[in-house]
């Protein structure tokens, strides 16, 4: 027993080690840990320059007289980088210009260019300053950066003003009470990013492509103007957001946080991060917009935004999934109907612990992954009269529990029609159609799971090993009718109708848990009422982004190779314990839990 003891403490603490190594390498792209300053030219705490005869000081102005191809670390506070029209220019990586606990310093007339960061500001303690920093960005050329310029969640106080800020990832990711102005974002892959919770000073003096930006707080009854570049509603209600064409910005085309009874109505949204994001914000309406080729999601969800109602949108080509919702409290009761949604790089629909949606008679094709997923204790959702072809994956369930399936026509998918795996069960599936679905035997799969023995009893013997055993129980039936299945008749070619049921005369057997104990004789004849046409389109055909998570945030690379180790080490702690219980076996005659 103390050896089982001893075992599972050691696999629980591997185990929350490789947790804690998750969100240590997630807050160290915070700087949870501080960052130790690159090597480069430094401007020092002193006020001495080392490392380059290029900058010339007069007092606290430092002054380039020339271009420069190395970082530039600056260790002091109240000071003038003045790059007099000169140009800093890296080889991709690394940092234009690096500080960290700095306060009051500007950094202007400087073109930046070829760096993973043009200009990162950073922190040695994780946690919001206690003084605003009042930092200055003004007047720089900043183009071709992974991130133009990057104000970590927790800082705050700067202003960044009178940029031109192009063809980088990402413009400027802002901290909080960051003030915006004259600022032009041309052709980045986003505008200005920022955190939910953060606020931001952003007025329309600031254009993304052209177009102002409409940063709204705490207005209501209001429609944004048709000349809008970037929308982004703070604590507001009432507005109206339609006739757009949004491209280029940040966390979403239009944002939505903690805003409710809007609307988003007959707006192209394309090449963006996301196209819309809410975030804890309620009975919204999305209808008829074109949102198509946005590096990551085309509709995002979380934070608890409830009753929202998305409908006859086309939602294509984004880099992700077409509508994703990512359940951060208990985001409830939000419907998705009669929507486009196709050739997404991700799932069609993506509902992550999510309840009671409607999800009604949408057109979902040729998506990368499932067409509709429901991962991680999704529950008593609702999938009713959807069309789903042509996706990796008709639908998949996956931890998810006691939803209903009813009506769909689930045809030539390129795997199961329908997948259910980890702890699912309960879920109501009849009345669909599961018609060629390209896998090899079944058309569905409900995977087995393992039975391991209880090691807390006493054992008399060596324990057997774990058993796989079936899946948890689905019903596949209404009491009178299942589903239809077009290898039905391949699979028992003596079964035949029963009466004038429609009904097989020999259940579709799955596996012991689940049997379809009235499977249809005959497809069902669902319709689907597709979207109309946008009102207006992209100049271009969609193209989806190609970009790899990895791109879009600092440091993946140390989550998998903490993920990786962890996994490693507790597979050889199990096996070291097996392998040691079956030796103490052998040599004592008593059992070896007591």
């Amino acid at each position: 027993m103390k050896k089982t003891a001893l075992t599972l403490v050691l696999i629980l603490a591997l185990s929350m080690a490789s947790i804690a190594g998750t969100q240590l390498v997630h807050f160290s792209s915070a700087n949870f840990f501080p960052e130790q300053p690159p090597s480069g030219i430094q401007i020092t705490s002193s006020g001495a320059v080392e490392g380059t005869d290029l900058i010339q000081r007069s007092g606290n102005v430092y002054t380039l007289t020339g271009d420069i191809h190395r970082t530039i670390v600056i260790l002091r506070d109240g000071i003038v980088l003045d790059g007099a029209g000169y140009t800093l220019q890296g080889s991709g990586i690394g940092a234009g210009v690096f500080l960290q606990e700095r306060n009051g310093v500007t950094i202007k007339n400087l073109r930046i260019k070829n760096f993973q960061y043009g200009i990162k500001f950073t922190w040695l303690n994780y946690g919001a300053p206690a003084t605003p920093r009042s930092n200055k960005v003004i007047g720089n050329t900043i183009t071709n950066n992974t991130y133009g310029v990057v104000f970590y969640d927790f800082s705050s106080g700067n202003e960044v003003s009178d940029n031109y800020i192009s063809d980088n990832t990402y413009g400027v990711a802002a901290g909080s009470h960051t003030v915006f102005r004259n600022n032009q974002f041309r052709n980045n892959g986003g505008a200005i990013t920022e955190s939910s919770y953060s606020v931001n000073d952003i007025d329309a003096s600031n254009t993304v492509n052209g177009k102002p930006v409409y940063y709204w707080v705490d207005q209501h009854d209001r429609t944004v103007p048709s000349d809008a570049g970037w929308v982004v509603l703070r604590n507001c209600s009432g507005i109206t957001v339609h006739g757009l064409s949004l491209q280029g910005n940040g966390d979403g085309g239009v944002s939505l946080y903690y805003t409710n009874e809007s609307t988003i109505t007959s707006n192209v949204i394309t090449k963006n991060i996301n196209g819309i994001k809410l975030t804890g914000s309620f009975n919204n309406v999305i209808s008829d917009n074109h949102v198509a080729s946005n590096t990551e999601y085309g509709i995002y969800l979380d934070g608890a935004s409830k009753a929202n109602t998305i409908s006859s949108n086309r939602i294509e080509s984004n880099g992700k999934d077409g509508v994703s919702v990512y359940a951060l409290d208990s985001l409830t009761g939000n419907m998705v109907s009669q929507n486009q949604v196709s050739g997404n790089l991700g799932n069609g629909i993506s509902v992550n612990g999510a309840q009671n949606w409607k999800i009604i008679g949408n057109n979902i094709t040729l998506n990368r992954g499932a067409g509709i997923s429901f991962l991680y204790g999704s529950s008593n959702n609702t999938v009713n009269g959807n069309y789903i072809a042509g996706n990796g994956l008709g639908i998949l369930l996956s931890d998810a529990v006691e939803n209903k399936i009813t009506f769909n026509a689930i045809t030539e998918n390129n795997g199961w029609g329908i997948e259910l795996n980890g702890s699912q069960a309960n879920n109501l599936i009849h009345h669909n159609n599961f018609i060629n679905n390209n896998v090899t035997g079944l058309q569905v799969r409900v995977a087995g799971v393992f039975d391991f023995p209880d090691f807390n009893k006493p054992q008399t013997s060596e324990p057997e090993p774990p058993k796989f055993v079936a899946g948890a129980a689905n019903v596949w039936d209404d009491g009178k009718k299942g589903n239809y299945w077009s290898d039905y008749k391949t699979r028992y070619p003596n079964a035949s109708g029963i009466g004038n049921t429609g009904v097989g005369s020999t259940p579709y057997f799955i596996n012991e848990n689940n049997i379809d104990r009235y499977p249809l004789m005959s497809p069902l004849q669902i319709s689907i009422e597709l979207p109309p046409d946008s009102p207006t389109s992209p100049s271009q055909e969609p193209t989806p982004s190609t970009k790899s998570q990895t791109e879009q945030a600092p440091f993946p690379a140390a989550l998998f190779i903490i993920f990786a180790a962890s996994t490693v080490i507790i597979g050889l702690g199990l096996i070291l314990h097996f392998i040691k219980r079956r030796h103490s076996t052998q040599l004592q005659p008593q059992p070896p839990f007591k």
